[in-house]
C-alpha cells in the first residue's frame, strides 16, 4: 500500500525557488540489503524533533522511513527528543550522535501601521549550540542536514560555533546539472566527476567495502566549505551559488571550494553535515508528469551506503 499526500515544498524541479503544492508518495519497496553488526553495537542515536525539524511533525518521520529502518537494523538505540538540548539528554551515557535534520529559522512578524518585516531567528538557542558543541569535543557525534532558502538556516549558530562557512541558496554547475533546467541544483556524484571524496576517512575506515557507494544522487544543496579534506561531497569547480533578491535577480557567486557534505574531527568527537535534506529520505515527488525518487531509494544510485558509513563513522564504529 503506497501513502499518498501532498507537500508544500521548494520545487526541485524545473521551476528553481518556486513554491508549489504537488503529490507525493512514499515509497515503501525500498529494502536495503547490508550485513548487519547489529549483535555487537550498543551506541544510541537522538533524533531531535523540538527545535522546528523535519521530524518535527510525525508526517516528517514517514518520510525518512528507510533511514530509521537501516539505523534500526544495524543495531542503533534510536530516540527521539522534543526537549531542550541540555547536558542531560547530550549525557555521553544517553547518546552517542545528536541528529538535527533540517532547521529552518523561526519566523517573527513585524508590523507597523505602514511598515512590515519578517525577522528570522534561529530555533536553537546560545546555550543549546554550547552544550551541542562540549558534547561533540567530549567525543560524541553531530550529523546536521541544513536547511536553507527560503527561511534561512536555523542551524547558522552552529555552523559558526564549528568554523563552518554557509552560503544560501541554491549550488550549481550547468556541465553537471542532471535535470532539464532550473538552478536548483541536480547532481549525480561519483568518481568519475571527482564529486565523491573516496580519500575522506568515512570511506578508507570503512568495516564493510561493498557498502562504498559508487554513485550518489545529491539534489538541491546549498553549499558549505571549511577545510578541503573536510570535503565528503565536493560541487565541481567554478560551481555558481544562486541566492534570491527582493527584486528581479538573482546574487551570484562563484567558487571551486564548494562542498554539498563535510565530515571532521572536533576534539574527540565527529561532524558532518549534509546540504541536501533528502538525501536519505524515501519519497517520490510528483512534478510535471515526472516521478521523482526523493532520494535514498534511486535506482541510480547507492545513497544507503553512504548513510550506513555516515553512521558508523560518527559513533566511531569505524
Amino acid at each position: 500500500m503506497k501513502l499518498t499526500f501532498t507537500l508544500l515544498i521548494i520545487l526541485i524541479g524545473h521551476i528553481s525557488f518556486a513554491q508549489g503544492t504537488i503529490e507525493a508518495e512514499i515509497d515503501t519497496a525500498y529494502n536495503y540489503q547490508f550485513k548487519s553488526i547489529k549483535k555487537n553495537n550498543n551506541k544510541k542515536i537522538l533524533v531531535d524533533k523540538g527545535h522546528n525539524t523535519i521530524y518535527s511533525n510525525e508526517s516528517g518521520v514517514i518520510t525518512a522511513r528507510e533511514m530509521f529502518r537501516i539505523i534500526e537494523e544495524d543495531g542503533y538505540e534510536l530516540n527521539f527528543t522534543d526537549e531542550k538540548l541540555s547536558a542531560e539528554n547530550l549525557n555521553p551515557d544517553k547518546t552517542d550522535l545528536l541528529v538535527l535534520h533540517g532547521m529552518p529559522n523561526n519566523k517573527i512578524k513585524l508590523k507597523t501601521d505602514s511598515l512590515s518585516e519578517t525577522l528570522f531567528v534561529s530555533p536553537l538557542a546560545n546555550e543549546e549550540v554550547e552544550t551541542i558543541g562540549k558534547f561533540v569535543f567530549n567525543g560524541g557525534g553531530l550529523l546536521l542536514f541544513l536547511s536553507h532558502f527560503p527561511n534561512g538556516s536555523g542551524a547558522l549558530p552552529l555552523l559558526e560555533a564549528f568554523n563552518v562557512k554557509f552560503r544560501d541558496g541554491y549550488a550549481n554547475q550547468h556541465q553537471f546539472h542532471t535535470s532539464k533546467g532550473g538552478k536548483c541544483g541536480h547532481f549525480l556524484m561519483n568518481s568519475n566527476n571527482q564529486m565523491v571524496n573516496f580519500k575522506h576517512d568515512i570511506f578508507q575506515s570503512t568495516i564493510d567495502t561493498s557498502t562504498i557507494p559508487e554513485n550518489i544522487r545529491f539534489y538541491c544543496g546549498a553549499a558549505v566549505f571549511r577545510n578541503p579534506n573536510d570535503v565528503i561531497l565536493g560541487f565541481p569547480n567554478n560551481t555558481i551559488n544562486y541566492t534570491p533578491t527582493e527584486e528581479n535577480i538573482d546574487a551570484e557567486e562563484m567558487s571551486s571550494s564548494y562542498a554539498g557534505m563535510i565530515g571532521f574531527r572536533y576534539g574527540s568527537g565527529r561532524v558532518i553535515i549534509c546540504t541536501d535534506q533528502g538525501i536519505f529520505r524515501s519519497l517520490d515527488l510528483f512534478i510535471e508528469g515526472e516521478k521523482i525518487p526523493v532520494t535514498i531509494h534511486d535506482p541510480g544510485s547507492e545513497n544507503a551506503g553512504l548513510l550506513l558509513n555516515t553512521l558508523r563513522w560518527l559513533t566511531k564504529i569505524q
